[in-house]
């Protein structure tokens, strides 16, 4: 009988997409008759969000706390604590979902010579979210430094297998580095997008007679909300664009006076809570253009793959990767970024887009929506452990 081979996977954080991530990876591993273990928070609040994320999967892999009673990582620092998790599971190879997690300092550190523990040499596989030293491996000194430290690293083969969510860093960056592939990950959008636009507003209670943009995510202030607010505040009050605003928004004075002006105007409706699954797809449902004002945003946007997922275009700030995904495979329109009179004429101007337009975006959106599935994700995961 063959042993499946056994990874650890190493996520300590349930906030954001990590938990989406996590569930994506442990349900396409098991899939393919892999041993797991995940080192994880064990800690009740997050343990609760693992379990009903989860449901029966949890009962399929090990687990193995990150953290002490203390609420400081076990091993006294990750890489400490995922070398101390990798001995305890026997595992043969670490996955992290977020490389990030330890990419800055192992880097500093390789580039002067101090690697990982001896434990993780070649055995350190994970998908690099932003990879800032990659993209740009000359400027800033940090981002020099930090490429002498991959280099480093990559020569002397601690490194396994790296994935990108940037598909065209995952090029620039093909013969780079001899001996170290890197693959191309999908940010995932998935879901049931079916809902009828008609069920979807009367479910949140969103007027049918309006003309919606979606601003959905987390509250940095990077996301660019302030921007989608002021140029909603710069429409009359009888304008048929409408604001919905959901997830937790950030205690910004400028955002939460501005949205209590547009409640009060009718031009908004805001939810300001953790979004449910059900509810999340209800707002791409309802909406009918999404809305991505990102400032200086570096890397892929999951935000972007439900647009597509659910067949809506996108307004979106001119820059980074979000910006040439958005004007290479024409899934809407962009701004200058940081300009809220800009972002607010692309507004009035997608309120009286013909309906022939409309669908021709949406069979941009639907058709780009193939490259970031849950099938182009799971075989992106796969691919390279299919070699075995």
């Amino acid at each position: 009988m063959t042993v499946p081979f056994h990874i650890l996977i190493f996520e300590p954080r349930v906030e954001g997409h990590h938990l989406s991530w996590l569930h994506y990876i442990t349900e396409d591993l098991l899939s393919a008759g892999f041993k797991l273990t995940l080192a994880v928070d064990d800690r009740p609040k997050a343990k609760e969000r693992i379990q009903e994320e989860f449901s029966a999967l949890s009962e399929k892999v090990g687990i193995i706390p990150v953290f002490d009673k203390e609420g400081k990582f076990c091993g006294g620092n990750k890489l400490k604590t995922i070398a101390a998790c990798l001995k305890e599971s026997g595992a043969q190879e670490v996955f992290l979902p977020n490389l990030d997690e330890i990419a800055s300092d192992c880097l500093r550190f390789a580039a002067l010579g101090i690697y990982p523990p001896d434990i993780l040499k070649g055995r350190l596989s994970g998908v690099y979210h932003r990879p800032r030293s990659l993209a740009n491996p000359t400027w800033p000194l940090s981002n020099r430094i930090k490429t002498m430290g991959f280099r480093r690293l990559s020569r002397h083969g601690w490194l396994k297998n790296i994935w990108l969510v940037d598909e065209y860093l995952v090029q620039t960056l093909k013969n780079k580095y001899p001996g170290l592939t890197f693959r191309f990950m999908p940010d995932p959008g998935c879901g049931n997008f079916s809902h009828r636009k008609e069920y979807a507003r009367k479910a949140l209670g969103i007027p049918l007679d309006k003309f919606v943009f979606l601003n959905y995510g987390i509250p940095a202030r990077r996301k660019g909300l302030h921007l989608a607010v002021r140029a909603m505040l710069d429409t009359p009050p009888e304008s048929r664009l409408f604001l919905l605003c959901a997830g937790r928004i950030r205690r910004d004075p400028e955002v939460l006076n501005g949205l209590e002006k547009l409640g009060e105007l009718r031009l908004a409706y805001v939810m300001d809570r953790y979004i449910s699954d059900l509810e999340e797809k209800l707002c791409f449902c309802a909406s009918d253009v999404v809305l991505l004002p990102y400032i200086k945003h570096f890397g892929s946007s999951a935000v972007l793959s439900r647009a597509v997922a659910a067949g809506k275009m996108v307004i979106a700030s001119d820059e980074g990767l979000i910006g040439k995904r958005v004007r290479n495979h024409n899934l809407g329109w962009l701004f200058p970024s940081k300009n809220s009179g800009e972002l607010r004429k692309a507004m009035e101007k997608a309120a009286v887009l013909t309906e022939s337009d409309r669908a021709l975006f949406q069979k941009s959106a639907l058709c780009y929506a193939r490259s970031c599935s849950r099938e182009a994700f799971r075989t992106s995961l796969l691919s390279p452990y299919l070699l075995f």
